[in-house]
């Protein structure tokens, strides 16, 4: 063997050395698997964007905070005052909606949806929806919620406004029926200040219709949204109807989430010796509804409580009655609600579902 030869120890060496061993071991490595796992990296524009929508969120629900710091006295005062049994049930009372909400999304959703996720999806809009006005923060967030668990953005949005409509066509036909069942009580009892609402809702309605007509621009976007947004959603509402199981789900949970709030009214004034009208507290609570759903304030604080107050004055209910049961009213249907939701929130946002 001459002197410039390489060793077999050393030819063996410089062989192991260039053959690409990391490459064909990494498969059987066991200690290779973590290298290879996909990692989630939220990339700083969307981390800012969750900032953002946080801070929106405070900002709004601060906006709404401040007024009702006054009425926290009154609040000590109607909770000292209610009959415990009464206040537990209208805090089941309030309960119940969320557990209707969840029904309602999950009979519209085209895929399956875990009832107790969705549940708490509808908590946590509890204070998605205060904190912005007319409700835009929940359905938001239910968008966000089927994007996450599977859906198109479109499918999405279409599953979410179908949800809408038969809510809205649902709150319509039980005001419809409560308006036959006791109509003339409702008419002897309706404030003036009520057909003055419902005039000015019919203004605004021509109005805007007048406006979307004549401003093209206006047009244009209103096209858009029925091309992409209303259509799929009606095509959507035929595909529910040739389904009764969805679709009976579907109303129950509507009607789930507008009845529990007037039963969760009458409790309250139960609870603080108003007297047992559920008449009062449905018709009362639907104009209430009705009213925050087009208020520009976030969560229509201010519109809800004074449309409710007023309500209950016009069937008779004295005022020191009426106002502190709706102070009860709104603590359990609104702000217990609202830092319950807050909470779940931002565990659902930690758990990556929404």
């Amino acid at each position: 063997m001459s002197p410039t030869s390489p060793r077999p120890g050393k030819e063996l060496s410089i062989s192991h050395d260039s053959t690409p061993e990391p490459q064909a071991a990494a498969p059987g490595q066991p200690d290779a698997a973590p290298d290879q796992a996909p990692k989630v990296v939220r990339s700083p524009r969307s981390h800012a964007l969750r900032v953002l929508v946080w801070f929106v969120l405070i900002g709004g629900l601060t906006y709404v905070v401040i007024p009702e710091i006054s009425e926290i006295p009154r609040m000590g005062k109607a909770l000292r005052d209610a009959q415990p049994a009464w206040a537990i049930l209208a805090v089941l009372f309030a309960a119940t909606g969320f557990f209707a909400a969840a029904a309602s999304l999950a009979a519209c959703s085209p895929m399956h949806l875990p009832f107790l996720r969705t549940t708490r999806v509808q908590l946590a809009n509890a204070f998605a929806g205060t904190a912005t006005p007319a409700s835009v923060g929940s359905l938001a967030l239910n968008v966000r919620y089927l994007s996450k668990s599977g859906m198109s953005t479109a499918l999405a949005t279409g599953t979410v406004a179908l949800q809408s409509i038969v809510q809205v066509l649902t709150h319509l036909v039980l005001l419809s029926i409560l308006a036959l069942v006791a109509g003339r009580s409702i008419d002897h009892h309706m404030p003036g200040w009520a057909r003055w609402a419902l005039l000015a809702a019919v203004v605004a309605v021509v109005v805007t219709v007048v406006t979307v007509l004549v401003v093209p621009r206006f047009r244009h976007a209103v096209r858009t949204y029925a091309r992409d947004d209303v259509l799929p959603a009606f095509r959507q509402l035929g595909g529910l109807a040739k389904d009764p199981r969805r679709l009976g789900l579907s109303i129950l949970g509507a009607m789930g989430t507008t009845l529990s709030s007037a039963a969760t009214l009458w409790a309250c004034l139960l609870a603080l010796g108003g007297g047992n009208d559920p008449i009062a507290a449905a018709f009362s609570t639907m104009v209430g509804q009705t009213l925050a759903s087009a208020a520009p304030t976030p969560g229509g604080v201010g519109v809800v409580e004074a449309a409710l107050t007023g309500g209950l004055v016009s069937f008779g209910i004295a005022s020191a009655i009426a106002l502190p049961a709706v102070l009860l009213y709104r603590l359990i249907s609104c702000w217990i609600p609202v830092l319950i939701g807050w909470i779940t929130l931002r565990l659902l946002q930690r758990e990556d579902v929404v």
